[in-house]
């Protein structure tokens, strides 16, 4: 494992002459084969020879040496606001206007020149592949660049630094899976060869990222149901990954001490773990002052060749999703749902926009030393959400997941610290087929039917896409939303469905039964309904199923906290412990529903228009897992929850020499 490698000193930074030397021709020459390849395809653009070729060349490689770096301070910020497009824009006019100087040649209009731009980087990356310079070497050569420039401010030490990859909705059991059938080279060789253990961990009820990461980053969670949910004492709907939402949950658990308090660097999370540096870290997506999410693109697509690379792939990807969902419907593969272009999209930006802005931010940080630095790379959990949870295209984007994490071990020699890498998923997924598909009428069509109130639905949705949940405007736009206090208001948070009946205080059963007599008694008699959490004024706590209930204020080894079947039985023996917890918050629904988990089939129905969905109980979306190396140390027993899993992080910080304060 390189993550003891001996400090590299400043003359092994820096290459010799002959590497620098042959460096450069090689990239003249590649950009020269480049151009003649562009002008025998394009009208507007004239090379009369060879040596005008060679000359372009060596001036589209100054361009890009001497002339870019001037320029991009002022590129930045159409970079953010573009994604890389305008730097394409501003790099075409000057590869237009250079190339018309040079002798021999000649680019009739602006389109042509960026057409080139494209084409350039597009050939050039082929050459480069053919000509094996993309490969260790290169790499190394570019960290080490990297290093060079970063040296004189590095945090330079002995005490070695952590960076943790969170890899989102990737269970344990997927994973070891994907070890076993070569979708993970990289993890099952630190595996084979002893540098890292891997274990799993367990969630709340609550199994997704929003309640997962404020507990590993901020080690406190309290409060949190589901993914969204409604403040009862305001009528507000609180969306995890909307911005004003997001710093408004991390303002109430932050204690100023978070995972990342110390030098630390948060890139692509909801929450930013009190880090110095948050980059794409939604809490942070409205704070001007800090302009995280701005500069993170902007200091990746400043440089056209970063964005031109970046656009190719996200193309590459786009048709990548497009040819499997018709894969996916010429096959007839079920569970499965139709994808939509703005899924393909969605899918786009996590699989190479975010990743490759956090990548970049990490190995930059790396070559700074910086102490701690978490990412969370959205790819898997994305493409499970729309194809499943180990079909072809989603263990296609683990195995590039895999190779990002192989280039960040590989940087590690060139950090002026040694680093550690430890891997972990915030949750798992469970498949299945949708809800409303699967029984023909969404829970919120159900709950209106059944309570004769209009819900409060997203008027945004389009029709098809979000009819198993009520996805609000604030949750696609507005940061928070403030609802009528006459409507129901149906949530989905994958297969946790959450109803709040009007008004600011919690409904007991009995009023609920009184009111809506018809409600609970279909909910908990439905097919894809396991159980229900609800209040009653004479019993407390009651976990209402089909053939029987249990009742959470009474000991559970008391025989009479059971009634018939136990609902909880199917979910685990933790189930007891997690549901109580939920029913203690101030903000819990007045029914809480977990969709049916089918241990036979592994299969349970999202509220929400996804196959692998997470959020519930039941199956593998609460067996997340943990790789560590093995001589950070891990607790004997079970980690129970999110903050369980800070405590131990926090712990390996101490271990190796950082300077930490860990939540009492």
């Amino acid at each position: 494992m390189a993550e003891h490698t001996t400090l590299l000193r400043d003359d092994e930074l820096r290459p010799g002459w002959r590497q620098t030397l042959g460096r450069s021709v090689v990239v003249v020459v590649a950009n020269a084969l480049a151009l003649w390849l562009l002008a025998a395809f394009l009208d507007g653009f004239v090379l009369d020879d060879l040596t005008s070729a060679l000359i372009a060349g060596l001036v589209i490689g100054l361009l890009n040496a001497l002339v870019w770096p001037a320029l991009a301070f002022l590129v930045v910020p159409l970079s953010v606001l573009t994604l890389g497009i305008g730097a394409i824009a501003v790099n075409a006019f000057v590869v237009g206007v250079a190339l018309d100087l040079v002798p021999g040649t000649h680019v009739d209009d602006f389109w042509t020149a960026l057409v080139i731009t494209i084409g350039l980087t597009i050939v050039t990356t082929i050459v480069s592949r053919l000509m094996a310079i993309d490969d260790d070497a290169w790499f190394d050569e570019h960290m080490a660049h990297r290093a060079r420039r970063r040296r004189k401010h590095a945090t330079t030490t002995d005490v070695p630094g952590i960076v943790f990859v969170q890899v989102d909705g990737v269970a344990e059991v997927v994973l070891r899976r994907a070890l076993a059938s070569g979708d993970a080279p990289t993890l099952h060789s630190w595996l084979t060869r002893g540098s890292h253990a891997l274990t799993s961990w367990e969630t709340q009820w609550s199994s997704q990222t929003g309640v997962s990461q404020c507990g590993i980053l901020h080690g406190s969670n309290d409060g949190m149901p589901a993914f969204r949910w409604v403040e009862r004492s305001t009528g507000t709907l609180m969306v995890s990954n909307r911005p004003a939402s997001a710093a408004e949950i991390e303002r109430r658990h932050s204690d100023g001490n978070g995972l990342l308090a110390h030098n630390g660097s948060s890139y692509g999370n909801l929450f930013s773990g009190d880090a110095e540096r948050a980059v794409l870290t939604m809490s942070g997506a409205g704070r001007i002052k800090e302009g995280r999410i701005g500069a993170g693109y902007g200091r990746y697509f400043a440089r056209p060749s970063n964005a031109v690379r970046s656009l190719v792939a996200a193309v590459v990807d786009f048709t990548r999703d497009r040819r499997a969902a018709r894969d996916q419907r010429r096959r007839d593969v079920q569970p499965r749902i139709e994808r939509s272009i703005v899924d393909s999209l969605l899918r786009v930006f996590t699989t190479v926009i975010s990743r490759d802005v956090c990548v970049n931010g990490i190995l930059a940080d790396m070559a700074e030393g910086r102490a701690a630095i978490y990412v969370d790379l959205l790819g898997y959990d994305e493409v499970s959400h729309h194809s499943g949870t180990e079909r072809a295209d989603t263990l296609g984007v683990l195995r590039d997941i895999d190779r990002q994490i192989g280039r960040i071990e590989r940087a590690i020699r060139w950090a002026p610290r040694p680093y550690h890498i430890v891997v972990l998923s915030d949750h798992g997924q469970t498949q299945g087929e949708p809800f409303a598909h699967k029984y023909g009428e969404s829970l919120e069509a159900m709950v209106s039917r059944l309570t004769g109130r209009s819900t409060a639905v997203d008027p945004d949705s389009e029709a098809g896409k979000t009819e198993s949940t009520a996805w609000f405007r604030s949750a696609r736009g507005d940061d928070d939303h403030e609802l009528s206090d006459g409507s129901v208001t149906v949530l989905g948070s994958g297969g946790i469905g959450l109803v709040y009946l009007p008004g600011k205080a919690r409904w007991t059963l009995e009023q609920i039964e009184e009111r809506y007599p018809d409600l609970v008694a279909e909910l908990q008699a439905h097919p894809g309904i396991g159980f229900v959490l609800v209040k009653s004024s004479e019993h407390g706590a009651v976990v209402l199923g089909p053939t029987g209930r249990r009742f959470l204020d009474r000991p559970a080894d008391d025989p009479a906290a059971v009634e018939g079947d136990d609902p909880l039985a199917a979910y685990g023996p933790s189930a007891v412990r997690q549901v109580s917890e939920v029913d203690a918050y101030e903000h819990v629904a007045d029914l809480m529903i977990n969709s049916t988990y089918d241990p036979e089939t592994n299969e349970l129905p999202a509220f929400e228009h996804q196959v692998g969905s997470h959020g519930a109980l039941g199956g593998p979306q609460t067996h997340p897992f943990v790789m560590h190396p093995v001589e950070l140390p891990m607790a004997d027993d079970t980690i129970h929850s999110a903050p369980e899993l800070h405590k131990v992080l926090k712990g390996w910080l101490a271990h190796v020499g950082q300077p930490v304060t860990v939540r009492p």
